[in-house]
């Protein structure tokens, strides 16, 4: 990947919502975050937050990508055309969900549903994980 390139924009829009889509959820806080490089330790960093709406979605966000040359040409091993991000989305009565590796490519607007599952009531939030977490791995994250 040439580095005088210049960067790119793709978006991402997210959907919240329950009952297999079928249920908008308002108020759900949805984050992105950068992923940390690879073999660095730490927190990501938050580069935006936004609530969902009646409609269950958040405004268009706006993420740097490669620019789409470097889709359309062959690439070296370990070097992917898109960037890569960590989404968290928090509902208070709902377990918390990440999503990890969330694709991004110059021009084009990624969709990532969400599909909330409910605490059931007096239920704490652990059953999916010791801290009440989901966690999604986005498909072909490990895959180049």
């Amino acid at each position: 990947m040439n580095s005088e390139s210049t960067q790119g924009t793709g978006y991402l829009s997210v959907r919240v919502s329950t009952a297999r889509g079928a249920i908008p959820l308002e108020g759900a806080q949805v984050q992105v975050r950068s992923l940390p490089k690879e073999g660095a330790s730490g927190t990501s960093d938050l580069l935006q937050s936004a609530v969902t709406g009646r409609d269950g979605r958040i405004p268009l966000v706006p993420l740097p990508a490669p620019p789409r040359e470097e889709s359309l040409r062959p690439q070296e091993p370990g070097v992917r055309p898109y960037a890569t991000y960590l989404l968290d989305v928090y509902l208070e009565g709902y377990f918390h969900q990440s999503y990890i590796g969330v694709p991004i490519f110059d021009g084009i607007i990624a969709i990532q549903a969400v599909d909330l599952i409910p605490l059931t009531e007096n239920q704490a939030p652990d059953g999916y994980s010791p801290s009440g977490d989901r966690v999604i791995e986005a498909p072909g994250r490990n895959s180049l």
